[in-house]
C-alpha cells in the first residue's frame, strides 16, 4: 500500500501543479485587436497553375526582440486563420508548413488603429529544399485540445516512418492498444477508424491501425462522434461513439504514394529448425482533394503477439472514395481474407463460496483456418440544397474450419484437493454464412431555416449454418454411475432478421431553439435450428436424434422509440433535453423439430407475447468557457433486450460440467449513463488538461446465477434480473511542457473506479445474493523528451484494485499491476537510426504461478539509403530475454479466474521496406 500511497500523492501534487498553471492567464491590455487572413498555394495541373487553400499551415506571432512565440494557430481546411485578442505593439508574423518555405509579415502599431487587423491572403511557395531527410520537432506539441477532440501529433513521438499506425498508437499518453489490437484512450474504447474523415475498409479499426504506416500520418484525433444517422440528418439521436481519424499529410495527396515492405525471420529458440517467419506488407495511396484509392496486399504468420495464438493472416483488399460531382459521394471497398490460426493455453479457477471452496483447471488447443470475403457501398446524393438521399450496401461472406482439445477438472477444497469431476473432449466444427445489410435514408431541409424532416429504412440479413462433431469423456468420481461417453453429430442453422424504420422532424422555436420530434421501429426474428444425432453402432451412422441436446428456438422482438426533446443553442452554449418512451414485446418458442415419432416438432415450452415499456430521459449541456475551454455534460438511456439464449428455458448440455439454462421471464435490462467533461488546451504554451468521467446504473440488469452439485460438481447457470449494479470513474489526462524551448514534455494521466456488482453464491447448498465492490486506483506519468537526433520516452504506472464482498465470510481480492517502460530512437550519422523498447510489467495478487514478472526488451536497427532515403533494412529482435508472458484475470462476484496463452515470443527478423512516391522531389516522404 505504501506504493500506491506515494504515486497518489504524486499524481494529486502533477494534476494540481497543471490545474495551477492552467489558471494562470496572460493579461492582454485592453485595446486588443483579432488578426486574420488566408493562407493558400499552387500547383500545376494539366499544364495550368491551380491556387488551393493549405490547411494546417502553421501561423505564429512572434516578439520582433528574440522571435519568441506569442500566440499561434493553424489554418483550417479553407486556410483561413485567426489570431484572437492581440495586444497593441509591434510583432512579426510568421507562416510555414511541411514542404513550404517560411514567410513573414510585419505587424505594427499602427495596424491597430483599425477595428481588425486583415492581412489578406498569403502565398506560401512550395520548398526546393529536399525535406526526404529533414525532422522537425521543434516546438511540436504531443496532445492539442480542440473541442471535444483529442489531437496527436505523430512527430513528436519519433515512430519510425515504416512502422504501423498501431505502433505509434503505443506511444500516445493515454492510449493503450492490448495484444489483440483493441485500443482505449482515456478508458473508453475506439469502435471504428476513419482516415481523412471517410471509413477505411469497413468498420474494422485494425484495417487503418495495422496496415497504414506513419509516415503517411498528419494528426491523430480521437473524436467522440454522433451516431452516423445522426450527423447525416442532423437529428441527434442520443447516442455516441468514440473513433480516431488520421488525417493524411497534404504532401500525400499529389500523386501516388505507398509502401513495400518483405521480411523474413525465425523464433529464437528454433532457430535451428526449419520454422520460418514471414512478413510481406503492399500498399498504394491516392489520396487527392476529397477522392481517395487504396489498394492492399499483406501476408504473415507473426501475427500471434495477441491473446489469440500463433496466426498467419492474408488479406487483400481496394478502399475507395469518389466524389463525383458536387451532388454525389461514392465510398465502398471489397476485400478478402484468409487466415489460419493456433492457440493453446490454461485457466485456473477459484470459486468463491461461503461454506465450500472448489477448484477448476482447464487446458485447451484450438487450430483452424477461416475465409473471409466482403464488399461494402455507400453513396450520398444531393440533387438540391434542400434534399440528401443515403444508401449503403454490404455483403459478406464467411466460411471456417475448427479443431479444439479441452481437458478440464474440478477440485475440491480439502487438503489433498480431491478430484471432483473431469471431462475430456475433442471436437470439429465446419460454419460458413451471409450476411447483407441495406439502408436508405431521406432528409429534407425546408425554406424555413432549422426546419428538417427525415425517414430512413433499413434491414439485416444473417444466415449461418454449422456441421459439428463431439467426442467427449465426462467422469464424476463420486459418482460413477453418471458418468458419459458421447459421439455426436449436430447440425445447427440460424437465421437473424431485423428491419428498421426510422422518422424525425425539427421544428425551429424562435432564435436558436427547435423541437424535435422521433419515431423508431424495430423488429427482429430470430430461428435457432438445432438437431444433434448420437452415432449408432449397429448401423454405423449418426442416426439417433438426441432430444437433450437438440433444442430449437424461434424468437420474435419488436421495440419502438418515441422521443420528444427540446434544443437551444447560444453564443456560449448550448443545451438539449428530452425523454423516449420505449415499449418492446418479446415472443418466443423452443421446440425439437421432427421431435414426434410421425415427424411433427415437439413444442417444449411456448412463451406468449409479452409488453414492457420503459421511459428513457436524455439531456445534454455544453458551455464555452473560453476560447480554450469548454465543459460538457450529458445523459442517456439505452434497453437491452435479453438474448435467444438467455431467454431459452431448456438446459443446454453441450458442455456436461457446466448446463446452461435461459429464462423466459427475463425483462429487458434498462442502464442510464451520466458523463462529462472538461477540456482546456493553451496553444502558445502547449499545455492541455481534460477531465471526463461517468456513472452509469441498471435496471433489471441480467446476470448469470450459479449452482454447484456438491457430488459431482456439476455446475447449473441461469440468468435472472437484478437491480442494484452501478459503476463510476472519473479520469484526468494532462500534458505540458517542462523547458523552456519545449523539449521537454511531461504526460500525467490517472483515473479512480468503483464497480458495484451484484452476484449469487452458494451458502448452505442455497444461493445467495452477494454485492461486491470493487475499488481501483491507476496513474501513469510519462515524460518525452525530443531533439534532433534523439527521442527518450520513459512512462511509469500502476493499477490498484480491492474487491469486498457483502456476505460475511466471503474472501475478498486486492491486487497490483506495475509497469515501467523506456523506449527510445537514435538517428545515427551515416543514415542509420537505432529503436529500441524496454517493458518492466509485473502482477500480484493473483492466483499461485500466475503472477507475472517480466522484463521484455525489443531492438532493430535501421539502415536507410538510397538518394531520398525511402528504402530501409531493418534487423528487429524481439522479446530478447525470452520473458513474454499472456497473463490474464477475470473477476465476478461469484470466482476469480487466472488464464494464460501460449503465443509467439522472442524472434528475429530482417526486413527490408520501400516507400515509393510519384511526386517527384518529395518522394520518400
Amino acid at each position: 500500500m505504501k506504493y500506491l500511497y506515494t504515486l497518489t500523492v504524486i499524481l494529486v501534487i502533477l494534476n494540481g501543479e497543471v490545474v495551477y498553471a492552467q489558471n494562470q492567464q496572460d493579461r492582454n491590455a485592453t485595446d486588443t485587436r483579432d488578426i486574420s487572413g488566408a493562407i493558400f498555394g499552387k500547383t500545376m495541373e494539366n499544364g495550368q497553375e491551380v491556387e488551393y487553400p493549405t490547411y494546417g499551415a502553421n501561423v505564429c506571432l512572434l516578439s520582433p526582440k528574440d522571435s519568441s512565440i506569442i500566440k499561434f494557430t493553424t489554418s483550417d481546411d479553407k486556410g483561413n486563420f485567426l489570431i484572437k485578442t492581440v495586444a497593441t505593439g509591434d510583432y512579426l508574423l510568421s507562416f510555414s508548413g511541411l514542404g513550404y518555405n517560411k514567410h513573414f509579415i510585419a505587424i505594427t502599431k499602427a495596424s491597430f488603429r483599425k477595428k481588425s487587423i486583415e492581412v489578406g491572403r498569403i502565398q506560401l511557395e512550395e520548398s526546393p529544399i529536399e525535406l526526404s531527410g529533414v525532422t522537425i520537432t521543434a516546438n511540436s506539441p504531443q496532445v492539442v485540445v480542440k473541442g471535444d477532440t483529442l489531437e496527436y501529433n505523430p512527430a513528436a513521438f519519433r515512430v519510425q516512418e515504416s512502422s504501423v499506425v498501431e505502433e505509434l498508437l503505443k506511444r500516445l499518453p493515454g492510449v493503450v492498444v492490448d495484444p489483440d489490437g483493441k485500443i482505449t484512450v482515456a478508458g473508453k474504447v475506439i469502435s471504428k477508424v476513419y482516415v481523412d474523415g471517410k471509413e477505411f475498409f469497413g468498420n474494422d479499426p485494425k484495417m487503418a491501425t495495422k496496415h497504414l504506416t506513419v509516415n503517411m500520418i498528419e494528426k491523430v484525433q480521437v473524436i467522440e462522434k454522433k451516431s452516423d444517422l445522426a450527423q447525416r440528418t442532423g437529428i441527434d439521436d442520443g447516442e455516441r461513439e468514440n473513433v480516431i481519424n488520421l488525417t493524411i499529410k497534404k504532401d500525400m495527396k499529389k500523386g501516388w504514394f505507398g509502401n513495400l515492405i518483405a521480411g523474413t525471420g525465425a523464433p529464437v529458440k528454433d532457430l535451428d529448425v526449419q520454422k520460418k517467419l514471414y512478413t510481406a506488407n503492399g500498399m498504394a495511396n491516392r489520396f487527392r482533394n476529397n477522392d481517395q484509392l487504396s489498394l492492399l496486399v499483406h501476408s504473415n504468420n507473426i501475427d500471434g503477439g495477441g491473446s489469440s495464438g500463433a496466426n498467419s493472416r492474408n488479406t487483400v483488399g481496394v478502399n475507395a472514395s469518389k466524389e463525383v460531382s458536387s451532388k454525389l459521394k461514392l465510398n465502398g471497398n471489397i476485400r478478402y481474407g484468409y487466415s489460419e490460426r493456433f492457440s493453446s493455453g490454461n485457466s485456473f479457477r477459484q470459486n468463491l463460496l461461503i461454506d465450500s471452496v472448489s477448484y477448476q483447471r482447464n487446458m485447451n488447443w484450438n487450430q483452424g483456418y477461416s475465409h473471409n470475403f466482403g464488399f461494402d457501398t455507400r453513396a450520398e446524393y444531393k440533387p438540391d440544397s434542400l434534399n440528401m438521399l443515403y444508401f449503403s450496401g454490404r455483403l459478406s461472406r464467411n466460411t471456417s474450419n475448427s479443431h479444439s482439445v479441452t481437458s478440464q477438472s474440478t477440485m475440491a477444497g480439502d487438503a489433498d484437493s480431491s478430484r471432483v469431476n473431469a471431462s475430456n473432449a475433442d471436437t470439429y466444427n465446419l460454419s460458413s454464412g451471409w450476411v447483407l445489410g441495406l439502408e436508405l435514408t431521406w432528409s429534407r431541409q425546408f425554406a424555413k431555416k432549422g426546419r428538417r424532416m427525415n425517414f430512413m429504412a433499413s434491414t439485416n440479413w444473417n444466415t449461418n449454418t454449422t456441421n459439428g462433431m463431439n467426442l467427449s469423456v465426462n467422469e464424476f468420481f463420486l459418482q460413477p454411475d453418471r458418468n458419459m461417453r458421447l459421439n455426436q453429430d449436430a447440425n445447427i442453422g440460424t437465421h437473424n432478421n431485423s428491419y428498421r424504420f426510422n422518422a424525425s422532424y425539427i421544428e425551429p422555436i424562435g432564435e436558436g431553439n427547435s423541437l424535435q420530434f422521433t419515431y423508431n421501429l424495430q423488429y427482429n426474428t430470430t430461428l435457432n435450428i438445432r438437431e444433434t444425432y448420437d452415432y449408432d453402432q449397429e448401423t454405423g451412422e449418426y442416426s439417433l436424434l438426441n432430444p437433450d441436446y437438440s433444442k430449437s428456438l424461434d424468437n420474435n422482438f419488436a421495440t419502438q422509440n418515441i422521443g420528444l426533446s427540446f434544443n437551444a443553442t447560444r453564443k456560449k452554449y448550448s443545451y438539449s433535453a428530452g425523454v423516449t418512451i420505449v415499449p418492446s414485446y418479446t415472443q418466443s418458442t423452443n421446440f425439437i423439430k421432427n421431435g414426434r415419432m410421425d415427424g411433427a416438432d415437439s413444442v417444449l415450452n411456448r412463451i406468449a407475447g409479452r409488453n414492457v415499456v420503459n421511459y428513457a430521459p436524455r439531456a445534454n449541456f455544453r458551455y464555452q468557457i473560453d476560447d480554450n475551454t469548454n465543459l460538457n455534460f450529458n445523459y442517456h438511456g439505452n434497453t437491452r433486450q435479453p438474448s435467444v439464449s438467455e431467454l431459452d428455458p431448456t438446459p443446454d448440455n453441450t458442455n456436461p460440467l457446466h448446463i446452461r439454462t435461459g429464462n423466459p421471464d427475463l425483462l429487458p435490462a434498462f442502464s442510464n449513463g451520466i458523463s462529462f467533461g472538461l477540456n482546456r488546451y493553451q496553444r502558445e504554451k502547449q499545455r492541455s488538461f481534460v477531465v471526463n468521467g461517468g456513472f452509469s446504473f441498471t435496471l433489471n440488469e441480467i446476470i448469470s446465477i450459479t449452482e454447484y452439485e456438491a457430488e459431482t460438481g456439476i455446475q447449473h447457470t441461469r440468468p435472472l434480473n437484478e437491480n442494484g449494479s452501478w459503476s463510476g470513474s472519473t479520469n484526468i489526462l494532462c500534458n505540458l511542457p517542462l523547458d523552456k524551448a519545449k523539449k521537454l514534455q511531461l504526460s500525467v494521466q490517472s483515473m479512480v473506479s468503483y464497480n458495484n456488482r451484484i452476484g449469487y453464491t452458494v451458502v448452505d447448498k442455497r444461493s445467495e445474493r452477494n454485492t461486491s465492490g470493487t475499488a481501483g486506483v491507476s496513474g501513469n506519468i510519462g515524460l518525452n523528451y525530443n531533439k534532433d537526433w534523439f527521442f527518450g520516452q520513459c512512462r511509469g504506472g500502476i493499477n490498484y484494485s480491492n474487491t469486498v464482498n457483502s456476505l460475511e465470510g466471503k474472501q475478498g481480492l486486492e491486487s497490483f499491476h506495475y509497469s515501467v517502460t523506456y523506449n527510445t530512437q537514435l538517428q545515427l550519422p551515416h543514415n542509420w537510426v537505432f529503436n529500441t523498447d524496454i517493458n518492466y510489467m509485473a502482477s500480484r495478487g493473483l492466483s499461485a504461478g500466475y503472477n507475472k514478472d517480466e522484463v521484455l526488451w525489443n531492438l532493430s536497427v535501421n539502415k536507410q539509403f538510397m538518394k531520398k532515403k525511402q528504402a530501409s533494412i531493418i534487423l528487429q529482435w524481439n522479446d530478447i530475454l525470452q520473458q513474454r508472458k499472456n497473463i490474464f484475470r477475470n473477476v465476478t462476484a461469484n470466482y476469480i479466474e487466472d488464464s494464460e496463452q501460449d503465443l509467439l515470443t522472442s524472434y528475429l527478423m530482417l526486413t527490408f521496406s520501400y516507400r515509393f512516391n510519384t511526386m517527384g522531389r518529395n518522394a520518400g516522404q
